[in-house]
């Protein structure tokens, strides 16, 4: 019951926040899509469309594409949206209705021919791109992801199967409430819980240690284990524990899908494949805080009883498709997983810096060890010193009053997706406390670490990368302020300390953003037709370009604000940003023109003249 009410408080919390972003500008499934996008938080942004495009009649339905030219794949974004209010229990959806949404994207797909006769208005000229893509490149493409978000639960969580003719590869992953709920619990950090394999689950495991002789001093001190698991037990430990068993791994959430995991999910159907797993498998990569572990006498191997905080890094999809197949009743008698364990060392006087030593080695072992699914460079590097320190100002440092009144509101940074709407959870609904948290805290200043990197890159003149999206935009925003955060070493070989970052840095990341927000609202003012997110990140970038050095970022922090005499000069910017880029593009697509550098460093030779006379 509990849990129930936290996921109604989130739901509405997060359905607010879209609701008011709508007002601004687009549609209440523009607002929603993209406030689904800071938690998928994929390598690159879809080109959404600004007004969804919907054909009744032949039950077409799409708000947003991606193409990608690297891997001969194509991503179709669909959204169920319902405005109905939740009180006292979760709307839930069922297979049969989002395989229905699922069809709606692909008969975009299976209409395009028909779609670019049709479709003969200016304003559409995003779906006359994409409906050309696809015949284009029909005969190439290798892969159709149909991503269905709404803001409904699905609880079943059953994957949804579809077929293209002449595709490949068909997946559907669904994007629902009830998987946004348990990444944002999720990546609230690590709980040391301990799961006692022999009181609880009458099992233990034995692995081999894998010595460590090396005299070379590290700040890295640690234990390897490298054996297997029965899969029977992974299975319980992930129907017990869930979600806390995958906090690392926020790639977990999926549902057996893709190339990947119908591999596994085929392998486990089939009686004679089964006991191939093992070798057919990559297996898990963990780390755990503690372990109450054991010699076995006269050999190398270590009985492993019970774990204190341990982590499945990489692996996520393959434990919950094993799950999945225990769920289904498949036998697992004789399936076992590849394991290594890591057991992080950090002494009692290292506790200082036991946050950025412990999530270092994480992220490291994450990255390196992940072949099978992409780790987001967002992901790992959520619990840098840098991003925490960023955390700390924001909840330090006052937003300036203008009318001589007290200081009583700060902008949030949102280190981990969904943490602003975890806080307000954990604060009684409706308490004096969390109201006054939602009035120190509003909504509308709330930050996530990859607009921050979108802003800070667009402002520092690289359009092209925010274009790309948060995760290149963030991965160039961290290599970009790495002396605040990677320790370096120096033309002696000793290592560098780390650069403190101030009060002053942190204001002007915060009047960036300020600045976006502004060129946000009039591009939005002045509805201009397609390509919404580009215009702003390569009209932030001109502006800067141009005018960077008559404006005080400190100074539109103090006033929280840009003045209003740029009002003329950024619509002027806007208006010939989107020109240029639907003109200089000629045949290619518009979207993947804006994400190349040659892109930017044509606009700034051919505009930055003729906009500079603007004042």
């Amino acid at each position: 019951m509990r849990e129930t009410t936290q996921k109604i408080e989130f739901y509405n919390e997060f359905i607010e926040k879209v609701e008011k972003k709508a007002i601004n500008g687009g549609s209440q499934q523009t607002a929603f899509l993209y406030e689904v996008l800071n938690y998928m938080e994929k390598s690159d942004d879809p080109q959404i469309f600004y007004i969804p495009y919907k054909k009744t009649s032949k039950k077409i339905h799409l708000n947003g594409y991606l193409h990608d030219e690297d891997h001969n794949s194509l991503d179709l974004y669909v959204v169920d949206y319902s405005d109905k209010e939740v009180e006292n229990d979760i709307e839930s959806i069922n297979m049969s209705s989002l395989l229905e949404v699922a069809n709606r994207a692909k008969r975009f797909f299976t209409n395009a021919k028909f779609l670019i006769e049709e479709v003969l208005d200016g304003s559409y000229k995003e779906v006359r791109d994409l409906a050309k893509t696809i015949i284009d490149t029909k005969n190439d493409l290798e892969e159709v992801n149909i991503f269905v978000l709404t803001n409904k639960f699905y609880l079943s969580n059953k994957p949804i199967e579809l077929n293209i003719p002449g595709v490949q590869t068909t997946n559907v992953q669904v994007w629902d409430m009830d998987r946004l709920y348990q990444l944002s619990i999720a990546e609230q950090g690590i709980q040391d819980f301990y799961i006692d394999l022999e009181d609880k689950y009458h099992q233990s495991f034995e692995m081999m240690f894998v010595p460590n002789n090396s005299t070379v001093d590290s700040h890295y001190d640690f234990d390897c284990y490298i054996g297997f698991i029965p899969a029977t037990l992974l299975a319980q430990l992930y129907e017990d524990w869930g979600p806390k068993l995958v906090e690392r791994n926020v790639r977990s959430f999926l549902q057996a899908r893709g190339g990947t995991n119908k591999g596994i999910r085929d392998t486990l159907k089939d009686p004679g494949q089964r006991q191939m797993f093992v070798a057919y498998n990559n297996g898990i990569s963990s780390v755990a805080r503690f372990g109450n572990i054991e010699k076995v006498d006269g050999v190398n191997l270590y009985r492993v009883k019970g774990l204190t905080g341990w982590q499945i890094v990489n692996g996520g999809q393959t434990t919950a498709s094993i799950h999945q197949a225990y769920k289904n009743d498949i036998d697992l008698k004789d399936v076992y997983i590849q394991a290594k364990l890591t057991i992080l060392k950090v002494e009692a006087d290292q506790e200082k810096d036991q946050h950025v030593i412990e999530d270092e080695m994480v992220s490291k072992i994450s990255e390196y060890a992940n072949t099978q699914n992409k780790i987001n460079k967002s992901d790992l590097l959520a619990n840098t010193r840098f991003m925490s320190d960023i955390e700390k100002f924001s909840r330090n440092t006052w937003i300036p009053t203008q009318d001589g009144r007290r200081e009583d509101q700060k902008w949030y940074f949102e280190r981990a997706r969904g943490q602003y709407m975890v806080d307000i959870g954990r604060r009684k609904k409706g308490s004096k406390e969390q109201n006054d948290f939602k009035k120190q805290y509003p909504k509308e200043k709330v930050l996530t670490k990859v607009e921050l990197a979108k802003y800070f890159m667009s402002w520092e003149g690289y359009p092209h990368i925010s274009s790309k999206g948060g995760e290149e935009a963030f991965k160039k925003f961290m290599n970009y302020n790495s002396q605040y955060w990677k320790y370096e070493k120096d033309q002696n070989d000793e290592i560098t300390s780390i650069q403190e970052m101030d009060n002053d840095f942190y204001k002007a990341l915060i009047a960036r953003s300020i600045i976006n927000h502004h060129i946000t609202s009039i591009v939005e003012q002045m509805k201009l037709k397609g390509y919404r997110a580009n215009v702003i990140y390569y009209t932030t970038a001109m502006f800067s370009h141009i005018y960077k050095e008559k404006i005080d970022l400190l100074e539109i922090w103090k006033k929280q604000s840009v003045s209003t005499k740029w009002e003329s000069v950024i619509r002027t910017i806007a208006s010939y940003t989107l020109n240029y880029l639907k003109e200089s593009a000629e045949d290619r697509n518009v979207t993947q023109w804006a994400k190349q550098e040659a892109c930017w460093t044509q606009f700034k030779e051919d505009s930055t003249k003729q906009l500079s006379n603007i004042v």
